[in-house]
């Protein structure tokens, strides 16, 4: 789950009018107002399809997991600007398994994108002074390449990188369809992966992680225009439990799925919320001891929203 930190990284990025054949240039940047959603999903099966012109990628289908959100801030007031005084531009993420207060930090310059950390919270998270990870050159266009070395406090094996704008067209995500798409294929010591970015405003809309079997996503929310995944909870009682327990399923669609994950992410028990039901009873008791995740696929916006579960 480390890379996925990248994503989060990207999260906010460039504005530019929509062209046949998109370029980006560093007046696209915007730093003052992006936010978004961050979710995970398995990248199992997943067809990154071919390089070229009017491509079409249909990721509908995938099983998205809400794991957080991504907020602009001005660098000067956020805690560790002075860490990184070359820094213009920086966000703010917020997960549900406790990496908050995670700060990005940014160079952005006319002719250079640089990340400057990531998840970074003074003590944890990635620094890349004094010599920042390359994330985009300006101008970008179709078949451009770049390439970088990096390595960070964290992991100090430096890393070498090709990445290449390979393709554009149209994504197809389980919460709509994003036209004027640019794909990036990212060659990290000889390990592919490839990144997804929305064109107007630009971001990265799925980023693979295929050592990891992950899946990045983000789902711009500027301005908020529908319900924040993150303001819509549920409680469980008992939990911890030695078994038996309810979820309080109301404000769910009826036929909402509710799951319960084991660690591995491997589903133990499942059951549909019934029309006008307030709680859900479920049960796993001939499971061992741990750590689980109940999950609450809504059936209206396909959106999940996870809590966790101990059981004794």
């Amino acid at each position: 789950m480390k890379q996925l930190h990248f994503v989060v990284a990207a999260a906010t990025m460039l504005c530019h009018t929509a062209l046949a054949q998109p370029q980006i240039t560093r007046s696209n940047v915007n730093t003052t107002n992006f936010e978004s959603e961050f979710y995970y999903a398995p990248a199992d099966g997943l067809d990154v399809g071919e390089a070229g012109i009017e491509q079409v990628w249909d990721f509908s289908s995938l099983d998205l997991m809400y794991l957080g959100t991504d907020v602009t801030l001005p660098v000067s007031a956020t805690p560790y600007a002075a860490t990184f005084p070359t820094a213009n531009y920086c966000y703010k993420y917020d997960g549900i398994f406790g990496q908050t207060g995670r700060y990005y930090y940014h160079t952005i310059t006319p002719s250079k994108y640089e990340i400057l950390s990531i998840a970074w919270n003074g003590t944890a998270g990635d620094n890349y002074n004094p010599d920042p990870r390359t994330f985009m050159v300006f101008p970008y266009n179709l078949n451009d390449s770049y390439t970088d070395t990096y390595k960070s406090t964290d992991d100090m094996v430096e890393k070498n990188v090709v990445a290449t704008y390979d393709a554009y067209g149209t994504v197809i995500m389980p919460f709509g369809t994003l036209n004027n798409v640019i794909r990036q294929k990212v060659v990290t010591d000889g390990v592919t992966d490839y990144i997804w970015f929305n064109v107007e405003p630009f971001y990265p809309i799925v980023q693979t992680v295929f050592a990891e079997n992950s899946l990045g996503i983000v789902k711009n929310t500027t301005p908020l225009g529908i319900e924040n995944p993150a303001e819509r909870t549920f409680s469980i009682a008992p939990n911890p439990t030695s078994g038996a327990f309810s979820i309080a399923s109301e404000g769910f669609s009826d036929g909402s799925e509710i799951s319960i994950n084991n660690a591995l992410g491997q589903s133990v028990a499942v059951q549909k919320i019934a029309a006008m039901s307030e709680t859900v009873t479920l049960n796993i008791q001939d499971q061992p001891a741990g750590l689980y995740f109940a999950i609450i696929t809504d059936k209206q916006t396909s959106v999940k929203h996870t809590q966790k579960i101990i059981k004794q």
